[in-house]
């Protein structure tokens, strides 16, 4: 069971089905990341196409905690500036470019894995296959009015997940998301996305892409 809890992965509830207007895309804000810390938050905007958004376009925004990867978690950088955008220290850099980077890729496959349309829904914003500008995620401050994008759980971080493969008809598929895009995280267990996260165009050297660990539910972030 523990690490069952360990190997859940972050999966985000976002409106793809009926009733979805979209919440709208949020702004990046100065940030700080805290060398020493385990659990980053990164903000996901998404930009898809379906007949239930207005004007058929869906802009949706979420924000998933998610654990750094051990050579973040290991980082020794003293905390000198509030990061932006185009500034701030190099580890707030490296932070952001996990969000950017890893975490953006991560989200694209899984959305995939749960929802079967979002190939098609993404597409006009992704001509030429792969990501495009459907995702975009960035490091972000976890609480309103404090900088700080990074935090320290329990130590649940320091454990590396299981392997467990996401699958629709297993563990990451019917009953995780409802009528109305809400995401159960409990019916979606695993810790990683094959080729089932495809889309036509997507590079297959992604895969298998790692999805990471997420402090377990009532973990107090520090």
């Amino acid at each position: 069971m523990v690490e069952e809890m360990r190997a859940l992965v972050v999966v985000i509830g976002i409106s793809l089905l009926a009733g979805c207007n979209g919440n709208g895309h949020v702004m990046q804000k100065a940030f700080i990341a805290e060398p020493g810390d385990d659990v980053v938050n990164c903000a996901c905007n998404l930009t898809f196409d379906n007949e239930h958004c207005t004007s058929g376009t869906c802009k949706e925004h979420f924000a998933i905690q998610l654990c750094l990867p051990p050579e973040l978690q290991q980082a020794s950088a003293p905390p000198t500036d509030a990061g932006v955008p185009d500034g701030g220290t190099a580890y707030d850099r490296a932070v952001d470019r996990y969000c950017r980077d890893t975490i953006t890729n991560t989200v694209y496959h899984l959305i995939k894995v749960f929802n079967g349309g979002w190939c098609g829904y993404k597409a006009p914003y992704a001509p030429d296959g792969g990501v495009g500008s459907s995702v975009e995620c960035f490091a972000q401050p976890l609480h309103s009015g404090r900088p700080s994008a990074t935090a320290r759980d329990d130590g649940t971080c320091r454990t590396p997940c299981a392997t467990v493969f996401c699958d629709y008809h297993a563990n990451c598929g019917q009953g995780v998301q409802d009528d109305y895009g809400n995401i159960d995280l409990n019916k979606c267990q695993c810790s990683q996305v094959d080729t089932r996260g495809a889309c036509p165009g997507d590079n297959l050297s992604d895969f298998p892409t790692p999805l990471f660990c997420r402090p377990p539910a009532g973990v107090t972030l520090q």
